[in-house]
């Protein structure tokens, strides 16, 4: 094997043994988000405080989608890429919090995100900070 192939393979390498919930777990969170982002691209106002709001959002839980999608594939696969997509749904999930509370009108809108946010969304954003931190230690052994 050349050195450059040595590499490669281990690269590939599979290093962690995540916890079998995990590509269960945000593979439904996926699976939950894409209503989530049809529901959003229809109820959103065109216009807020700034043009296209209905796709600014619906744009950014797609990404989020993505990045569910890619954890729960890279649990599934055992990759020490795990950390990386993990801690990026956190950071996500957090500004997803942040954005909706301080977006949102007031009165029963700011209620309700406050409600997303501590019950959702800031728990989800913990569970993937946990993860990453999780997997990166067993890396670091």
């Amino acid at each position: 094997m050349r050195a450059n192939q040595k590499i490669i393979h281990e690269h590939r390498r599979v290093i962690l043994n995540p916890p079998a919930w995990v590509a269960r777990t945000y593979s439904l969170m996926a699976l939950v988000l894409i209503p989530w982002i049809f529901y959003l691209a229809i109820s959103l106002p065109r216009r807020h405080l700034i043009s296209n709001y209905d796709v600014s959002w619906a744009g950014f839980d797609i990404g989020l989608l993505i990045l569910f999608l890619l954890t729960a594939l890279l649990a599934y696969l055992k990759s020490r890429w795990l950390v990386i997509s993990a801690a990026a749904s956190g950071s996500f999930l957090i500004l997803d919090a942040w954005f909706d509370v301080l977006g949102s009108r007031h009165g029963a809108q700011t209620h309700e995100a406050i409600l997303l946010a501590i019950f959702i969304e800031i728990p989800l954003a913990f569970i993937s900070f946990s993860l990453a931190a999780h997997v990166l230690m067993k890396n670091i052994k």
